[in-house]
């Protein structure tokens, strides 16, 4: 047992020589480098529409992510750059006829940290810490809901209410849906957070997202498992389903749907809560600006205090994660609301 202690104490001592021998440069010259891609490239999206925009407008949204980017560049990690190679690069997002209309962009921030470690120094190269700012999508949180598979492509068919079309329809339909992301926090009018994430936008729209009732998302719920392949599911699933729906009154159907009790199959309730059934809003967006503009933005951004603690640790830790963090609390998120709201 004597021994055991003994390995382990060295073991820990080891550890913690180690870990001093490594230390981040954080006075080391730094470059910063964009790379820019064609947006125009898109093939068909989830409805079997095509999201391919000009090559005018592509360009246009390139010219409008490069300004987006010079307001992140304010932030003193980017603006005198030590310790890290930076890059960023502006690339096509993830694209949706139903309800988006302004050209969907990704911006991701790749921090490439030097160190020194038993005296030789090193860069961080491979999959270097990250960070993706997503432009014009509102579907960030789609899979936060029923997430629920498509099973148009199935073998074995025993349902006669299947059919490949109805079965992908009927999910895409219902994967539309999505709980909301945590409690929302209105920072200021163009800014909301929730939880470990900040949605910006332009205020004074309607809602990017809009609530769902009781009757709609039981719809849905019940169009898609009537026509799953295995009729031994639907049959199961539907009269289940439609028990639980019978069970609320007519207003409650027509009122607002909510994350409920996690013991139905549903999951779906009618009393109000923080985690109401979402959708995102087509008519959010405002058409008489171009489709080349920047209407939206999500990203993950912890709050300050948070942002703090992990920077801390990296820099003790000797961790590159420490000039993403750095990045996150130096970033006025103001600014990125005056950005898109001009």
């Amino acid at each position: 047992m004597r021994t055991f202690v003994l390995l382990i104490l060295s073991f820990i001592v080891i550890k913690a020589i180690t870990a001093q021998d490594k230390t981040l440069l954080t006075e080391k010259s730094g470059t910063f480098k964009l790379q820019k891609e064609a947006l125009n490239g898109q093939g068909p999206d989830l409805y079997g529409k095509s999201c391919a925009c000009t090559k005018a407008e592509s360009d246009a949204m390139l010219g409008e992510l490069e300004k987006l980017v010079q307001v992140f560049r304010e932030a003193p990690v980017l603006y005198d750059i030590k310790g890290f190679d930076g890059v960023c690069r502006l690339y096509g997002g993830r694209c949706s006829s139903k309800f988006s209309f302004a050209v969907p962009a990704d911006v991701k921030f790749w921090f490439k940290s030097w160190t020194l470690h038993n005296g030789k120094e090193s860069q961080w190269i491979n999959e270097p810490p990250q960070w993706i700012i997503e432009v014009n999508q509102p579907d960030k949180f789609r899979d936060n809901g029923f997430n629920v598979s498509d099973y148009s492509n199935s073998s074995g068919v025993t349902n006669p209410a299947f059919s490949e079309k109805a079965q992908n329809e009927t999910s895409i339909a219902l994967n539309e849906l999505f709980y909301q992301p945590g409690v929302r926090e209105m920072i200021q009018p163009g800014i909301d957070r929730f939880g470990d994430n900040v949605v910006v936008y332009i205020p004074g729209r309607p809602p990017y997202w809009e609530q769902v009732t009781v009757r709609e998302a039981f719809r849905l719920l019940i169009n898609y498992w009537k026509c799953v392949p295995d009729i031994w599911q639907a049959e199961a699933m539907v009269p289940i389903l439609e028990k639980e729906l019978a069970a609320f009154s007519e207003e409650q159907k027509d009122g607002y749907a909510y994350f409920g009790d996690p013991e139905t199959i549903s999951r779906i309730g009618a009393k109000e809560n923080d985690t109401p059934v979402l959708r995102c809003n087509s008519a959010y967006w405002d058409r008489n600006r171009p489709k080349a503009s920047v209407q939206l933005i999500v990203l993950e951004l912890p709050k300050t205090e948070v942002v703090r603690s992990k920077m801390e640790k990296c820099l003790k830790n000797a961790d590159g994660y420490y000039y993403l963090y750095k990045l996150m609390s130096e970033l006025d998120i103001k600014s990125l609301a005056t950005f898109i709201a001009q």
